[in-house]
Parts: C-alpha cells; structure tokens; sequence
C-alpha cells in the first residue's frame, strides 16, 4: 500500500468505488454479488461495506450520491456487486379521510421524516415508537410491516 493510500485510510483488499456503473448493454459476466441497505444506508455515500459473499467495499461515491435497489458498483469479468434494498419496519398508515391524510402528512413534515405516498392514499414511513404512539393517539388506522422504503416525499432539515 502506497503511504498515500494509508494516510487516505484506504484498505488495498477492499474494491473502492468512486462512481456507480452504467448499465452495459451486452449484459454482465460473472457471479452476482449484493450489498443489502436499509433506507438510511444507501443515503450515505461514504461508507464501508461487505457483500453477501464477504467482498470489502469502500464507497467513496460524490457526496450528495443516492443509492437505488439495483444500483452497479463493481463489474469484471468473474463477477458484479449490485445494490439489493433490504426490507425493514416500517407503518403502513391508512388514513380514513382526507382530514386524516392531511395530518399525517403535516405531523410526518414537522418532525422532517420521508414518506411514501401511494395512489391509493397510503402512506409508507419509516416504524418508530413516537409515530406509532400518535398514530395510534389520533385514532388513524396503521399497520407495522417489513417492506423495502423509497420514499417519494423527502423532508429536509432546515
């Protein structure tokens, strides 16, 4: 390992990624290889990882970089690395009307929490104790389940 590279930090058995892959369109050789990531984790784009056949992985991708269920961070030609989003608790909220789908929303935007809002008015959130408490305080029908989260609403801090 060079000095520069050890005063980076960086480990030289570990695969560093620096940008995600395009997809090639004559499709990938090799064995597939897969990082699960809750929500929160593929928000960071800094971090170390190790795939389910125990490859290290140093993500050192563009701050500000998202990452996607799917998502290339490593092709050759014995194998791919692919991001997998891992379920995890989340509430299932159903509000009953519009007055209740209206709270939610306020109450999710004031405590500056993602959501995913459904065509069909339901509304996925990340599971926590205090959402469950006022959900359940309010009288608005919920359920907890484990389910991959991609919000479509994204609160900022402020």
């Amino acid at each position: 390992m060079s000095e520069d590279a050890h005063a980076a930090g960086e480990d030289p058995a570990a695969i560093t990624v620096t940008q995600l892959l395009d997809e090639p369109s004559e499709g990938i050789p090799g064995q597939l290889e897969v990082v699960a990531l809750t929500w929160h984790d593929r928000q960071r784009s800094r971090q170390r990882l190790v795939s389910d056949w125990g490859t290290e992985i140093q993500l050192m991708l563009p701050r500000g970089t998202h990452l996607h269920d799917g998502d290339l961070l490593y092709a050759d030609a014995q194998r791919h690395i692919r991001v997998r989003a891992q379920p995890e608790p989340v509430l299932l909220i159903q509000p009953e009307n519009p007055i209740q789908m209206g709270q939610v929303i306020h109450q999710l935007g004031n405590w500056h929490r993602p959501a995913h809002v459904s065509p069909q008015g339901q509304i996925l959130a990340l599971a926590d104790d205090p959402l469950q408490d006022w959900l359940a305080h309010m009288g608005i029908p919920f359920r907890l389940e484990m389910a991959v989260f991609e919000p479509n609403l994204l609160a900022h801090s402020h």
